[in-house]
Formats: C-alpha cells, structure tokens, sequence
C-alpha cells in the first residue's frame, strides 16, 4: 500500500466516523460531502473517472444538498443535539455493527476483483453491463439502503409538537392514543 492509498484509507474512515458521531448534523453533512470528495478521488485513481465525476455529481453534489435540505426543513441543523432517545440502543446497536462488518469481511474472503474485459476508464459503455447485469442486485440493495436511511432520518429528527400547539381535534386524537 502506498502512501497516497494510505491517506485516502485513513481520510475514508476518519470521515465517515464524523459523519455518525458529530452532534451537529450540518458538520456531519459537511464530513459526508469530505467522504465523497475522497472517495472520488480513489475512483479517479483507480482510472475509473467517470465513477469519479459521477460520484461528485450525484453524491457530493445532488444527495448531500437534499441532506441539507431535509436538516433545514426539520430544525435539526439549529443547534446540537440534546438528549438522545436511543441511548439505551447503542450496545445493541454496536453489536450489529460488528456483525454486519464480520458478513461483510466474510464474504471478502474468496472474493477475486479481476475483471476480464477492459474497463475502458470506467466509461458508461463498459460499465453498463457490469452494473445492469451480474450486480444488478447489489445496485438495487444499495439504493434501497440509501432510501432507508433518509426516511430512518427525517424520521429521527422530527421535532415532537407538545400538545399545547395542537389544534383542539389534534388533542383530542393524541389523549386517545
């Protein structure tokens, strides 16, 4: 491993550790755009530069700006956050984390990534077929997660209205429950 191979393994993970332990949720959309930006970079280095354009395109550009969006829409970008509902969730929650992560380095363990054909900087028509064919499932797994996770976000961050700025007929719903 080189030293540049290094770097970007360690900004990779360094990011990406901000982006799910900063507490204000602007700086941790700020280490996601790093994350991308450093992940591109790899892509461009691998001569894969269309991966890379898109990456800064689709991800740094468009997916970080509706995160932004959503932030603002829901306050969470107002301040840091205070108490953390899932406290409580965290040993189990760091408990899966590692099962996922043993999965995942399990199913790294045969895996050979030689490619037969000539991936031609990574242009659209060579990676056409590879994405829309052999790992057309794992394209879809990733966009549903990537679903996932902003509806488990907006979800998170919903402010809760006390029911004194309830309507009359929205308290009345919400002592019934």
């Amino acid at each position: 491993m080189s030293l540049w191979e290094g770097l970007a393994v360690l900004l990779l993970l360094l990011s990406g550790v901000l982006v799910v332990t900063l507490r204000n949720a602007i700086h941790a959309a700020l280490a996601l755009i790093l994350n991308f930006l450093v992940l591109a970079g790899v892509y461009v280095a691998l001569d894969a530069r269309f991966l890379g354009f898109t990456q800064v395109i689709v991800y740094a550009g468009a997916i970080v700006v509706l995160f932004l969006f959503v932030i603002m829409l829901l306050f969470a970008a107002q301040g840091e956050v205070g108490f953390d509902p899932l406290a409580r969730s965290r040993p189990l929650a760091a408990l899966l984390a590692l099962g996922v992560a043993g999965v995942l380095l399990s199913g790294l363990w045969g895996l050979r990534l030689t490619f037969g054909q000539d991936l031609k900087g990574g242009l659209p028509q060579a990676l056409g077929p590879l994405l829309y064919g052999d790992w057309l499932f794992v394209l879809l797994a990733v966009g549903f997660l990537l679903m996932a996770a902003t509806v488990v976000a907006v979800a998170l961050v919903q402010p809760a209205r006390p029911l004194d700025a309830l309507k009359p007929e929205e308290k009345e719903k919400e002592v019934a429950r």
